[in-house]
């Protein structure tokens, strides 16, 4: 079973997300009341990856490009929190 690249954008954003929550709630031990406030806007935030995607028909539409994007704007809101 071969997946598209919309949906292997979408497992990684989805990827992403739970890693962001696991890093900030167990390892930055942000406070409860904050992570709830603020996973809303992340929430919409890794949606929209998977959403603006070019879902063209086109072979090979940089689906790296996208992958490094979600990584880089994880380990961003990671370090917004740590310092």
């Amino acid at each position: 079973m071969k997946l598209s690249n919309t949906t292997k954008v979408s497992l990684l954003s989805a990827a992403c997300l739970l890693s962001l929550t696991v890093v900030l709630k167990n390892i930055i031990h942000v406070p409860a009341e904050i992570l709830s406030r603020d996973i809303i806007l992340y929430i919409f935030l890794y949606s929209l990856f998977g959403i603006i995607f070019p879902s063209t028909k086109e072979k090979n539409p940089q689906v790296s490009y996208w992958y490094a994007a979600m990584i880089v704007v994880t380990v961003a809101i990671i370090a917004v929190y740590a310092f």
